[in-house]
């Protein structure tokens, strides 16, 4: 929340205490004192006692008025302000919405702002597909991969009945509503105590569903789900925007896709981290403040860094020399397709490093393309917060403290403050 907001709610607080202090206290004080002055003189010593204690009992009464007045003020202006943080984030993330045009990026941002707003553990998004079912696009959380390619007919589970009947569900116990589907649980080896779930509506018309799992603290309210719905609105009209932009480069679009795919299986190990990669670079390239020319180049070169190793085979994997090939060997894939040859130069430099110690060539400093930089950061972050990792995952603070240990070297310090600044300003760590 603002200095701003902060202030207002602070200024609330003091004038609470004021408005009690001279609508009760203060004639409280002007009344004793006249009693003492004018009346106890000229009354019998136990009638003043007994106007005492009256007075005792009327100034105690009094204090706890104040007490529970400020202690409910309190509450009320805490929700107000948490709903103000609520607000304000939701302002942030429909502009991000609006400046984000590939839709694998930004269907991610919107679970995870999904998740953000409303505490949940985990979060998914399923949109409809040619057949008329509604597919998994994006899962985020604990619950796995497993159950991603799956279709949910119309009707089906809880998701399904929410597309149908293109209305909210909130469930605060799974257990007790007959529309749950445990199949998905049963898959995944997750279990889903509460949900709560929105349509996605753009013209009129449900293109999917967007679904989060487990509240952290208490459970799904109506609050929450008048939040989620504003998310869905934005997101509904981002993700039109967003696939009228792709369906005007398709061909390209779908070569990408299948590329990327052949990553994820040559590679297991490492299923989705260009994407993810991708999308870190591209938060970062934000905080920068590249063009949206540099962040379209930025865009294709998060989702090939590591095509190289696409000519690496299974048997070379252990050979580090073979595997320190891979960016020239990207940069030999991509560098003669045209709309990709700026991007093959941040491939080939992607694991040079600040301090000359990196390869290929062995660059350092300004030698280095700003992009590859960032691509740098934005691959060492996911390689140490992510499941699917040749590496131990640690949580996102322990990974941002380390790429900060090695600022200056293997990093550009510049760079690492960008990427501080965008991780903490994003929905991925909660305060």
């Amino acid at each position: 929340m603002s200095r701003k907001d902060t202030d207002f709610f602070q200024s609330i607080r003091r004038s609470v205490k004021l408005s009690y202090i001279i609508s009760s206290l203060l004639p409280l004080l002007i009344l004793i004192y006249v009693l003492h002055q004018f009346v106890f003189p000229k009354v019998g010593y136990e009638v003043a006692q007994d106007i005492q204690i009256y007075l005792i009992l009327v100034v105690i009464i009094s204090v706890l008025g104040l007490f529970f007045l400020l202690r409910e003020t309190n509450k009320s202006i805490s929700s107000a302000e948490t709903l103000q943080s609520k607000l304000n984030s939701l302002i942030g993330i429909t502009k991000q919405f609006r400046e984000t045009l590939y839709v694998d990026i930004l269907l991610e941002s919107i679970v995870k702002s999904a998740m953000h707003l409303n505490s949940a553990e985990s979060g998914s998004l399923l949109l409809y597909d040619d057949a008329g079912d509604l597919r998994f696009k994006v899962l985020v959380g604990d619950r796995g991969q497993k159950i991603k390619d799956h279709a949910v007919k119309r009707g089906e589970g809880i998701t399904g009945w929410v597309a149908e009947k293109g209305e909210a569900a909130i469930i605060n116990d799974t257990s007790k509503d007959k529309r749950f589907n445990a199949q998905f649980d049963k898959e995944s080896g997750y279990r889903t105590r509460s949900i709560m779930c929105v349509p996605l509506v753009h013209s009129n018309e449900v293109i999917g569903v967007i679904e989060v799992l487990n509240k952290r603290n208490g459970s799904f309210s109506e609050e929450d789900q008048r939040l989620l719905y504003s998310l869905a609105d934005q997101a509904s009209i981002s993700i039109a925007q967003s696939r009228s932009f792709e369906s005007r480069h398709s061909d390209l679009i779908h070569i990408t896709e299948l590329l990327v795919s052949a990553q994820d299986f040559h590679t297991p190990e490492k299923r989705g981290h260009a994407r993810r990669t991708a999308s870190y670079a591209n938060m970062i390239a934000k905080e920068v403040g590249l063009s949206e020319g540099e962040l379209k180049v930025l865009y294709y070169a998060g989702l090939f860094h590591d095509i190289g190793l696409l000519k690496v085979s299974v048997h070379e994997r252990t050979q580090k020399e073979k595997i320190k090939q891979h960016p020239q060997l990207g940069y030999d894939m991509t560098n003669p397709v045209s709309i990709w040859k700026d991007a093959s130069e941040l491939i080939l430099n992607h694991h040079e490093r600040y301090d000359g110690a990196g390869y290929p060539a062995g660059k350092n400093g300004n030698d280095i393309p700003v992009g590859a930089k960032i691509l740098s950061v934005a691959s060492t972050f996911d390689v140490l917060t992510s499941t699917y990792s040749y590496k131990e995952k640690i949580d996102y603070r322990r990974a941002i403290n380390e790429i900060e240990t090695y600022s200056g070297k293997q990093f550009d310090p510049e760079i690492v403050k960008a990427f501080k600044t965008a991780i903490q300003n994003s929905d991925l760590i909660d305060d």
